[in-house]
């Protein structure tokens, strides 16, 4: 692609105020706010390129929102100029230009006609599993996902309800599956998509995700700049598409693939057993003990756990009974039945040395058996260790649950990369 004779490309930028002209189209552009401010929209992040395939990041500060929001549209090209050139954020970066185009009260952004002009729709940063797992909780650059999508998880999704939160899970094309989350408006706009959707998406594309682990497992995180595309929307996703189905790799992912490291919450549980295919294996999950049931015997141990989501039964045998409460479960038994004169009832009360484990957050490694499937009434699930336990020092006013959270959304911090507006003011008045 040849750069007009008369606009500047991005690599031509100077760090300083720039009148001239770069010719460039709006990708994408998102409101950025500061949820250390209670949600402030502190502005829009643009995402450009220009004549020669070239990317770099814009804002629009709040405060002049108005003068372009009108005229601001995805897709179309501009000239921009009168701009300031900044360094580029150390965080949450889109790009990787070394510098950040920042409005002022004199830029201008006036839509040209597209003819004659060969500038690229989209350009993506897709990266390997590697590359993610490097880049890891440094919050620094956010790049772009592609993969296999393999299992939804929102127990509500198809019931009209705006979510704010939809978490998924992908299997990257080089790699394991991974969860990913998505949040906020990237959410809402993943699930109108899906519901528009004549078949259910194999492969999807999501961008600008910040990789960062929770409860030491790998997760992406959406943040507000976060697109998603499915099977032919883009290049990209067309061509992964295309190759999974030359290569006999288009067979719908069970949940039995997803891998024994991830943890999962009680809402997915018991959504994987309303799957077609029953999952084999084990899967991991952190909850809260709330309740003893005696009423069950104490032959093993039935537990009522919960965490944010949901709540669930879970059975434990001798060993796991041990680990909770110093005792077995048989030694229960027999306690129980031995009780004080020996009228202690069994079924209703419950001993002391279980008593002191209700309130307390566990890690869970649970099994699915055939008993899960086929029940049609009373769920419960079998527990085949009890992995670690959680900090438990907390507050007894407090609800134990609330030590239990997710990751939280990530978001442009673009107020603090910004200069000082009245210190760019002042340089302005002088050029």
């Amino acid at each position: 692609m040849v750069a007009s004779a008369t606009s500047l490309v991005f690599d031509d930028l100077k760090k300083c105020f720039n009148k001239n002209e770069v010719l460039a189209r709006v990708v994408h552009f998102w409101e950025a706010r500061n949820i250390n401010k209670g949600g402030l929209l502190m502005g829009f992040g643009l995402f450009l390129i220009d004549q020669k395939g070239t990317t770099i990041h814009a804002f629009i500060p709040a405060n002049r929102i108005a003068c372009y929001e009108e005229d601001l549209k995805a897709g179309v090209i501009y000239k921009i100029k009168k701009f300031l050139v900044i360094d580029n954020k150390t965080s949450y970066k889109v790009t990787s230009h070394k510098f950040l185009i920042q409005f002022t009260q004199q830029t201008v952004l006036a839509p040209t006609d597209h003819a004659g002009h060969d500038i690229l729709r989209q350009n993506f940063r897709i990266r390997s599993y590697a590359e993610f797992n490097e880049a890891v909780n440094k919050n620094e650059d956010l790049y772009d996902a592609l993969g296999k999508l393999v299992l939804i998880n929102d127990e509500n999704f198809n019931s009209g309800v705006t979510n704010k939160r939809i978490d998924i899970h992908m299997q990257l094309k080089d790699g394991p599956i991974v969860r990913v989350t998505l949040w906020g408006n990237v959410a809402a706009n993943f699930q109108k998509k899906l519901m528009e959707s004549v078949d259910k998406p194999m492969v999807i594309l999501a961008t600008t995700m910040n990789p960062k682990t929770f409860r030491d497992v790998f997760c992406l995180s959406s943040t507000s700049s976060t697109r998603i595309f499915f099977d032919n929307d883009i290049e990209p996703t067309t061509n992964y598409l295309t190759w999974l189905r030359e290569n006999g790799k288009d067979s719908e992912v069970t949940t039995s693939e997803v891998t024994k490291p991830e943890t999962f919450t009680l809402s997915e549980l018991h959504q994987f057993l309303q799957n077609d295919t029953p999952p084999t294996g084990t899967f991991c999950c952190f909850a809260t003990i709330v309740d003893i049931l005696p009423q069950y015997g104490w032959y093993r141990v039935e537990l009522t756990v919960c965490d944010k989501e949901n709540v669930a039964t879970f059975v434990i045998f001798d060993k796991d009974t041990a680990k909770l409460a110093g005792r077995k479960a048989a030694e229960i038994l027999k306690d129980a039945q031995d009780g004080e004169n020996g009228v202690i009832d069994i079924h209703n009360s419950i001993p002391g040395c279980l008593e002191e484990i209700v309130g307390r957050t566990y890690k869970f490694e649970v099994k699915f058996t055939p008993f899960n499937f086929t029940t049609p009434t009373r769920q419960t699930f079998t527990v085949t260790q009890i992995l670690e336990e959680e900090n438990n020092e907390v507050d007894n006013e407090t609800d134990p649950l609330d030590d239990v959270e997710g990751c939280k959304e990530d978001h442009d911090e673009d107020d603090s990369e910004a200069l000082d507006i009245q210190h760019k003011d002042k340089r302005l008045r002088h050029e």
